[in-house]
């Protein structure tokens, strides 16, 4: 990239940081928010359903472990394949596609016969749903204002309540008593991603920071524009500030990636710390159910309802997490909010009430959420742009990990033990993990993403290409 470049490609970034919130942010928030509600709603009501297909399916318990397990399995494929899809050929593309194949998936699920047909459903699901939520987060990290950035996260987060609180009402009031086939009608409700699909097309610009890495500057100029355009019916915009680092342009491959010793720290460091919030969260959720029927002799219809008010009590997470993200630095957040997760999660270990069961249960809900929220917001934020899609969906696929590992950890835990040691073990995780994401992880709060590149990664290997640092300097740069 020669110095002209650099300059047309740094006004531009600048330009785009100095815009205010708007009211098409919070229509791309919407959308977006959509999209997430979808991709929750999926696992959410596969989850809830597994007594009702084994009741119904010729499948045995052992095969549907199989099943469960395979939208890990392509939880995992889809965030490397996004990601590396996404730094090759756009955000927006990819988030295009992957909505349209994991409601694709949610149809041959519905309409799957046998225990082939749907493991490989749960698969291609698993592939759409992941690569479309991990692309989603780096969108909402490039596009949205930085010193709004996790007060959108938060926004876009609420998807997860509206797919959560859906899917429990649904599964409490019509599974129970549609029929053999009520199952498959909930699943194909999932398939309206496919009108979202166009929606996502048409409504949101591809992102600026990508369009620049990419030299597409033209296509830049007349985002950036329109957003401007936009803008001054509010008001006069602030001056430019000036980035003081740029990203080398070159495509990045996998190997370059493991090569670069700053971004290989911060995936590392946040890989870890991810994967041990999912296998905390997923001895929690998908142990839950169990426990109360088989730890505390619930009844299947009131040990749904108990968690149905888990998922209503869950719906304050993300407005919490809106006054929070913003005013105190994300990975000090991701801290106290799984020390506050371990508190929360022992004290539903040694419930003995049903009263503190649901209220135990329901903070438990609340603030392994804002966890989860918090490095949401915050994975992307630590990546250069050219690497933030690859480098998310690794981290991402870690977590995946997390969550697959959760199924024989929690089996082996309530056959030596019982609920308390697994909400001990998964309060354990979150405190654990979270430890070496404070002490490496980078500062990012309201902070310039191209900020954050120079000063926590890139002076990890100092100035240089990418395969040497990646990065370079340009403090002298001034942009017109």
């Amino acid at each position: 990239m020669n110095r002209s470049d650099t300059q047309v490609r740094f006004n531009l970034l600048a330009r785009l940081d100095r815009l205010p919130v708007m009211a098409i942010h919070y229509i791309w928030a919407g959308l977006l928010a959509a999209n997430l509600t979808l991709e929750y709603y999926d696992n959410a009501i596969f989850a809830y359903a597994i007594p009702t297909i084994k009741t119904h399916t010729n499948l045995s318990l052992e095969q549907i472990g199989f099943v469960t397990s395979a939208f890990f399995v392509g939880m995992m494929i889809g965030a490397l394949v996004g990601g590396v899809l996404s730094d090759k050929l756009g955000r927006r593309s990819v988030l295009v596609w992957s909505t349209a194949l994991y409601s694709l998936g949610a149809l041959a699920t519905a309409f799957s016969t046998g225990y082939e047909t749907m493991l490989a459903a749960r698969v291609v699901t698993g592939i759409g749903v992941q690569a479309a939520t991990s692309v989603l987060l780096v969108y909402v990290a490039e596009m949205f204002p930085h010193r709004a950035r996790g007060r959108f996260g938060s926004i876009v987060s609420i998807g997860y309540v509206v797919g959560g609180i859906g899917a429990a009402a649904l599964t409490m009031f019509f599974l129970p008593h549609g029929g053999p086939n009520a199952w498959r009608h909930l699943m194909i409700a999932g398939s309206i991603g496919l009108v979202i699909a166009p929606l996502v097309r048409f409504t949101l610009p591809e992102s600026v920071r990508w369009q620049t890495s990419k030299g597409l500057f033209g296509r830049a100029e007349a985002a950036v524009g329109n957003l401007e355009a936009r803008a001054l019916r509010y008001g006069q915009l602030d001056e430019p500030q000036i980035a003081a680092v740029i990203e080398n342009a070159k495509e990045p491959t996998l190997r370059e990636l493991l090569k670069h010793k700053g971004v290989l720290r911060t995936v590392t460091v946040l890989a870890i710390g991810y994967f041990g919030t999912y296998l905390g969260y997923y001895l929690y959720a998908n142990w839950s159910a169990y426990a109360l029927i088989n730890g505390f002799k619930y009844s299947e219809e009131h040990a749904y309802y108990v968690m149905f008010l888990w998922n209503v009590i869950y719906g304050v997470t993300p407005f919490l997490t809106m006054r929070i993200l913003d005013r105190s630095e994300r990975k000090s957040t991701i801290l106290v909010t799984s020390i506050l997760s371990a508190l929360s999660l022992a004290v539903l270990g040694i419930s003995t009430t049903s009263w503190v069961v649901i209220g135990a249960g329901g903070v438990a809900a609340v603030i392994t959420g804002m966890v989860i929220n918090a490095y949401f917001t915050y994975i992307p934020e630590t990546i250069p742009t050219q690497l933030r899609a690859l480098g998310s969906g690794m981290v991402i696929s870690g977590g995946r990990f997390g969550g697959a590992a959760s199924g024989v950890l929690g089996a082996a835990l309530f056959s030596h033990g019982s609920m308390e040691a697994v909400m001990l073990a998964a309060g354990a995780c979150y405190v654990i993990f979270a430890i070496p994401v404070v002490l490496y992880g980078p500062r990012t709060t309201n902070r310039s993403l191209e900020v954050v590149t120079r000063d926590e990664i890139g002076t990890a290997n100092g100035a240089g290409s990418i395969h040497g640092a990646g990065l370079a300097a340009v403090d002298d740069l001034r942009l017109n």
